[in-house]
């Protein structure tokens, strides 16, 4: 009888086996994924790169520089409004409080307003003395107005009177 010395083959389990099939696996399915986004989904976004730097490029001419330099031009001319239209006087609240005192039958014009004293001189008409009565009354009752002043009062034959009013109104007011 013969003793064979020689190597023995084992039988590997079938478990081994696939814990060494899976990596291979794994390592061919990455290749395929990287190859995919490398020669597909790139040279795509590489052409639609290409595409948006020449449109840009194309923006990018004189005329639209020129419109560039209006506009920042026109923006430092609207700052400067914009500062100067904030620092104005709000003439809507007094103009409401002028036609809430005003008397309906006096006719106004010439209006000059002076927010830095706060002196409003106006032209009034009117059929009657008694019109001009009813607004002064108004006047010394109305809270808004610090004090007021009738000069060039004109009294025609027919009984129509004109008159120029300076109030000087309260600061409230303009602001």
């Amino acid at each position: 009888m013969a003793i064979d010395i020689g190597p023995v083959k084992k039988e590997r389990p079938k478990e081994n086996n696939i814990i060494l099939i899976l990596p291979i696996l794994f390592l061919i399915l990455s290749f395929m994924v990287y190859f995919l986004i490398a020669f597909l989904f790139v040279p795509q976004k590489n052409s639609e790169i290409q595409k948006l730097t020449l449109e840009i490029s194309n923006l990018n001419t004189a005329s639209v520089n020129s419109n560039i330099k209006e506009l920042n031009t026109a923006k430092v001319f609207i700052s400067d409004f914009k500062i100067l239209l904030d620092n104005s006087p709000k003439m809507s609240k007094f103009f409401e409080s002028f036609e809430a005192w005003k008397h309906p039958q006096i006719v106004y014009s010439n209006l000059k307003i002076d927010s830095s004293i706060r002196n409003v001189s106006v032209f009034g008409k009117t059929t009657t003395n008694r019109n001009l009565m009813e607004q002064i009354a108004t006047l010394k009752n109305e809270q808004s107005i610090e004090s007021y002043e009738l000069s060039n009062i004109v009294v025609s034959e027919t009984g129509e009177t004109s008159f120029n009013i300076s109030l000087i109104i309260k600061a409230g007011l303009l602001r």
